[in-house]
């Protein structure tokens, strides 16, 4: 089993996320608030309404702009599917929620009549449905249900008809409290609020569909908390994981029945490995007092998060495997497989994973210890020496083809204190007068040179792939400051 750690900072991917942009007269600080990501992209949303589509492949990112409607632009939560083509999915904190329809490139092997016609990307908007800010989104496995829940307790399931192009929302229940976590699995959505955690089955009756509700656990929570619950297999078998108080975990049936609890309380205690971060805060979290959200890792292991905290779960062998409490903040976590990304603070993305990134070749130097990818191969440098420099020769009375060197002609016994002080000095200047002329002779990008003033805006190309809001006239995105044109 390969050691859970940072790998590489995400520094490259960072800088690519513009400091700011504008709207109207004005100029916006842009910050990351939440992330999700799958094998080929990750999806950073913002504070001013953006949705950054990176390709890990290609290194590029593309600005997916949403309609804010007049409210708040600040993206709480992103979800991506990846099914025929990439569905993302961005709750706003004014009740908005925008869905993206993204093409897949087409295979080499394909004719060239498909290579020729770009699909643009479509958006889906729902508005009105949700009065308060989306805090959850889950997707269905094909992409065509879309079930959002916000901090009034409130669910929106939506569904898309890709060949009609429209999309249909309603409410399905409404808890009253806010909601913390949702999952999918075989057309049943697990719901954790902060006042319980349920379960919704879709049942057929006349005039349209209902859901019908059950609990999970008999026992009601003592006081609100933001507990999560999420589908996993444990000991061979699906079952509905829940947290609780104390550092508890239920372990429950598809109809809310708890068959076990595990008591995590002791292992606590004890202490645990730290997973390896390469810029580490020096104020370690204090040990929390609760579980919060759960996000399968792997095959058998959990990963769960509380008070700015990450511990590493393996619910089979009853042990912490892992955890994080050197991190300045967790805004947002996202799991794929075998790798963690976190949101620390508006402008810090951090990547943990058993593996290095496959997308990318990392050598990282760290507390004298060497993480090489498998691309990356390392060779020893022969140890070279300085010849010394010709004025220094003549002054010591040599010429300046003498072979000896600089150390023979200083311990001379004839040799002065005086004589010795300026050997050294004059070594010393020469040596810094040839390493300025090496700087100055690199070359490097004049980008990075300080101008006075204020520059002009390049002239860009439009992008290839334009937005197209579905039931409105196409608008085309300008990767300046991304928003639509025509606005």
């Amino acid at each position: 089993m390969n050691t859970l750690r940072e790998w590489s900072p995400l520094v490259d991917l960072v800088n690519k996320i513009p400091s700011s942009v504008q709207r109207g007269l004005l100029f916006h600080d842009v910050s990351i608030t939440c992330v999700d990501l799958v094998e080929e992209f990750i999806a950073l949303g913002s504070n001013v309404g953006l949705v950054f589509w990176y390709n890990r492949k290609t290194g590029t990112v593309e600005r997916l702009a949403t309609d804010g409607g007049g409210g708040s632009p600040e993206l709480t939560r992103v979800r991506i599917a990846s099914t025929v083509e990439y569905m993302v999915a961005a709750g706003c904190r004014a009740g908005q929620v925008n869905i993206f329809q993204i093409p897949k490139t087409p295979p080499p092997d394909v004719c060239a009549e498909l290579l020729l016609k770009a699909k643009p990307i479509e958006r889906y908007t729902v508005r009105g449905l949700h009065r308060a800010g989306v805090c959850e989104l889950v997707w269905s496995k094909n992409g065509m249900r879309l079930f959002s829940g916000d901090t009034a307790g409130s669910v929106v399931l939506t569904e898309i008809g890709y060949a009609s192009k429209t999309c249909q929302s309603r409410e399905i229940i409404n808890e009253r409290y806010e909601i913390v976590q949702m999952d999918l699995y075989r057309g049943k959505l697990l719901v954790s609020s902060s006042f319980r955690t349920v379960i919704c089955s879709p049942e057929e009756e006349e005039g349209g569909q209902r859901w019908r509700v059950a609990q999970v656990g008999k026992k009601d929570r003592r006081m609100l908390a933001p507990f999560g619950a999420v589908f996993a297999s444990v000991h061979g078998r699906q079952q509905i994981v829940a947290t609780r108080s104390g550092f508890r975990l239920w372990l429950a049936d598809g109809e809310g029945n708890v068959a076990q609890t595990l008591i995590f309380k002791e292992l606590m205690r004890a202490p645990c490995p730290e997973i390896g971060l390469l810029n580490p805060s020096r104020n370690p979290i204090r040990i929390p007092t609760t579980f919060g959200k759960l996000y399968p890792f792997e095959d058998r292991r959990m990963v769960t998060v509380a008070n700015g905290a990450l511990f590493l779960l393996d619910l089979e062998r009853m042990a912490v495997v892992g955890s994080l409490t050197r991190l300045r903040h967790i805004l947002d976590v996202a799991v794929d497989r075998n790798e963690i990304l976190i949101v620390e603070s508006g402008r810090s993305l951090v990547r943990i994973g058993t593996l290095p990134d496959s997308s990318q070749s990392t050598i990282v130097l760290k507390n004298l210890e060497l993480f090489v990818s498998a691309e990356s191969q390392i060779v020893q440098a022969d140890e070279c020496c300085e010849e010394a420099p010709a004025e220094l020769l003549v002054h010591n009375g040599e010429s300046p083809g003498s072979s000896l060197t600089g150390d023979d002609r200083v311990d001379r016994p004839n040799a002065g204190d005086g004589v010795e002080e300026d050997a050294r000095l004059i070594d010393s200047h020469m040596k810094k007068l040839e390493l300025f002329d090496t700087l100055n002779e690199l070359k490097y990008d004049e980008s990075i040179l300080f101008k006075s003033g204020r520059s002009r805006r390049k002239h860009r190309s439009k992008l290839t792939n334009p937005i197209v809001e579905i039931g409105q006239i196409p608008k085309e995105i300008e990767p300046d400051n991304g928003e639509p044109s025509g606005s």
